[in-house]
């Protein structure tokens, strides 16, 4: 009976300690936001923004596209 108390003592104060880990809190996290990702895609808060770093073939169309109209709109040729 003793034993099967000191085991059990031993139990709780292993997951009490494990509960109040930071480090056990942001595994967690992690696992969480990974589910969230495979079960609804990446959400819009981490999609915002310009995202001029990820240069896909889209990107780079655009920047093309904006450098010749910047350069149409002040040296365009006169009475055009």
């Amino acid at each position: 009976m003793w034993r099967s108390f000191g085991i059990r003592a031993l139990e709780v104060w292993l997951i009490n300690r494990l509960l109040a880990s930071p480090i056990f809190h942001r595994m967690v996290g992690r696992v969480h936001q990974q589910v969230q990702r495979l079960k609804h895609g990446i959400p819009p808060e981490e999609m915002g923004g310009t995202k001029l770093e990820r240069q896909g073939p889209d990107v780079k169309r655009f920047i093309k596209l904006f450098k010749e109209e910047v350069q149409y709109l002040f040296w365009k040729p006169p009475g055009k």
